[in-house]
């Protein structure tokens, strides 16, 4: 599994968008959209997309971001202690546009590989690879979720430690 990296900035900007009907292979996790912008404490700006019904932050508010390569995981606000766990409260999709043509790949190697017996195996070898699919996108939805929220309380411990210090 990636890494989760941490991004820290002030929300200087920020956008809420209703996401529109969606083409073929599209699909995204929640109805809105939020675009934020961050200014890093050396002065530069980076705009972050996330994909929630839920954004516990406004312009001002120090926030730090937990990221999977260019996807926002999680959310703390640093202003106000809150945090946020996305694929908790937006989980991934447990099939993808990619299992539709896994499905007719079988198909297309069961009637090629066996003739008419591979129409008799397509059923149950469908049914197996999407049993299995789900199987393996519920597990890393769970690890996924247990390392964000890992992130999330160490980062809300060290802020809580900086407050206690200043």
């Amino acid at each position: 599994m990636a890494r989760l990296t941490i991004v820290a900035g002030t929300i200087i900007e920020t956008q809420r968008y209703i996401n529109v009907p969606m083409r073929f292979g599209e699909r995204y996790l929640a109805r809105e959209r939020r675009e934020v912008w961050l200014r890093g404490p050396d002065g530069r700006e980076s705009k972050w997309v996330i994909h929630t019904r839920m954004l516990p932050a406004r312009r001002g508010h120090r926030v730090v971001l937990v990221v999977r390569k260019t996807w926002v995981v999680g959310l703390v606000n640093v202003s106000t202690g809150a945090g946020v766990n996305y694929p908790r409260i937006d989980p991934p999709f447990l099939l993808r546009g990619f299992d539709v043509f896994a499905i007719a790949g079988l198909a297309i190697a069961l009637f090629v590989g066996l003739r008419a017996a591979g129409f008799v195996l397509l059923l149950p070898s469908a049914v197996v690879y999407l049993a299995l699919a789900i199987c393996a996108r519920l597990m890393w939805r769970w690890r996924l979720r247990r390392q964000v929220d890992e992130a999330i309380e160490q980062v809300q411990v060290a802020t809580a430690t900086n407050r206690a210090r200043s």
